[in-house]
């Protein structure tokens, strides 16, 4: 959940830079919703997407969290990467709400990243978070020819 007691002012560089690419990624989604960005001393998550507006599924706001010692260490690739996965998320509240899956907000987000970017970025989330995962179950299996 984002407290935004806890919030770095909205003049702040990082925020400039999440707003552009959260407008990017929706744009190449074709995403209506209202994305804020809030970036907060901690979040268990790491990164993460809330709904918090009372009107229907299909519209309103929704708060991508990130934690500031997470996001300190996301490269731009990276960056970019995670903000697709909450994008998926919120695509998938805004068309299939009952069908949450972290394989699914990833299967959203390879519309508009590579699979190499986000495997990235869940290196060093399990990393900082000091667990392992199954790539494959997060990203679906890798096709390509070797």
């Amino acid at each position: 959940m984002c407290f935004f007691a806890g919030a770095q002012p909205e003049s702040n560089a990082n925020l400039e830079r999440i707003n552009a690419i959260v407008n990017e990624l929706r744009n190449q989604l074709q995403m209506p919703q209202a994305i804020e960005a809030a970036i907060v001393p901690e979040n268990d998550l790491m990164v993460s997407v809330e709904h918090v507006s009372a009107k229907a599924v299909e519209t309103g706001t929704f708060i991508m969290c990130f934690d500031e010692h997470f996001l300190a260490r996301l490269d731009d690739e990276e960056l970019k990467a995670a903000i697709a996965h909450e994008l998926g998320h919120v695509w998938i509240f805004s068309h299939h709400p009952y069908l949450q899956t972290e394989a699914l907000a990833n299967q959203v987000a390879m519309r508009v990243v590579s699979r190499e970017s986000l495997i990235k970025v869940y290196t060093k989330l399990w990393a900082h978070l000091g667990v392992s995962k199954n790539l494959d179950e997060l990203l679906g299996a890798d096709d390509r020819v070797r």
